[in-house]
């Protein structure tokens, strides 16, 4: 069966945007240009070597962990959507091939950092948007960020995720909805919770 045979009334069905600077703003930022803050103070190299800040990135205490993950292609169906609390997860791609990400603005975090718990937990799909990558850069979510894994375009290409070992140990305690939930992670599932499905279109 073909990905738009599955599509019914009421699917939200996306057209991927190319991911700038610009308009990632709000959900994240892109990793891979030599973008933002440039550190003056490392400067073994002169100007041979330049580091820069293009992210405002996050981990509470000392959790975070690395991860390779491996894709295989997959329909292009948004099956579940997560957030995390805790650290602003990283995306980034080692094969050079594209892929698409789909993401929606936090929910519970304000502008300030701080959480407004009065909030449901669980994306608003009035803003969720589909984000192409050409796969010369990854990106890096702000915190609350809703997202479902990179959908490959071609091939079975590997990304470096950076997370939490937190966010890993949540991930393994899948609940009877087929949903997580931890201290550094809310994953639901999207047709439980709207009754639709969401699809990307290309």
């Amino acid at each position: 069966m073909t990905l738009m045979a599955q599509i019914s009334a009421g699917d939200l069905v996306l057209t991927p945007i190319v991911a700038t600077i610009e308009n990632l703003a709000g959900y994240g930022w892109i990793m891979g240009y030599p973008t933002g803050v440039k550190h003056d103070k490392i400067n073994f190299y002169g100007r041979e070597v330049s580091v820069t800040n293009p992210a405002d990135f996050r981990s509470e205490d000392s959790d975070t962990c690395l991860n390779l993950v491996s894709f295989t292609e997959r329909p292009l169906e948004v099956r579940w959507m997560e957030c995390h609390a805790k650290h602003t997860q990283t995306f980034i791609p080692l094969s050079g091939k594209p892929f698409y990400i789909v993401l929606p603005k936090p929910t519970q975090r304000r502008p300030d950092g701080s959480w407004d718990e009065s909030k449901k937990p669980e994306p608003n799909l009035d803003d969720v948007k589909a984000f192409y990558f050409d796969g010369s850069a990854g990106i890096v979510l702000c915190i609350g960020t809703w997202h479902e894994l990179p959908f490959p375009t071609a091939g079975n290409p590997n990304f470096i995720v950076i997370l939490t070992h937190e966010t890993v140990d949540n991930l393994g305690d899948q609940d009877e909805n087929e949903e997580a939930k931890g201290g550094d992670l809310d994953k639901v599932r999207i047709r439980r919770h709207f009754g639709h499905g969401i699809f990307i279109q290309v």
